[in-house]
């Protein structure tokens, strides 16, 4: 069965970053400061949240990326990442079902959506862009 990420991302916050070599990262978060935590804030809420220091998965960590119709039939973006960044994906978000999980595109977080089971190979971006905005996003978190 395929797991989703439903990653709800702010249209304008993504075509400002989203780039020819888009850098992908996905960090463990939490919604109180905390030792060895960064802070940051979600641009589209304003809320503040914390960031673990290392990713769970990166754009290297993406073999496949692709333009598909989210459940409301908008474009979204899916990915598929190796079975090495499965792996962790899956052991990351078992231990942190109801926390945040942030998503950060060039280094800015986009969304922190609330975990809500366990992630594992597949993760769809879903946002308000054009096809050819996630198109774009899709190419370059590859670099093709």
């Amino acid at each position: 069965m395929k797991h989703l990420l439903c990653v709800v991302v702010c249209l304008l916050a993504f075509a400002r970053i989203a780039s020819a070599q888009t850098r992908l990262e996905m960090r463990l978060a939490e919604t109180q400061p905390g030792a060895g935590l960064t802070e940051a804030t979600i641009p589209a809420s304003g809320q503040k949240i914390y960031l673990h220091q290392s990713s769970v998965i990166t754009n290297a960590d993406v073999i496949e990326a692709h333009v598909e119709n989210d459940v409301n039939g908008h474009p979204s973006v899916a990915i598929r990442v190796t079975p090495d960044a499965a792996v962790r994906l899956e052991n990351a978000t078992r231990e942190h079902i109801g926390k945040p999980l942030a998503v950060l595109v060039n280094g800015t977080v986009v969304s922190a959506p609330t975990l809500r089971g366990v992630l594992r190979q597949d993760a769809a971006i879903v946002g308000t862009f054009t096809e050819a905005e996630a198109g774009k996003i899709a190419a370059g978190l590859t670099g093709r």
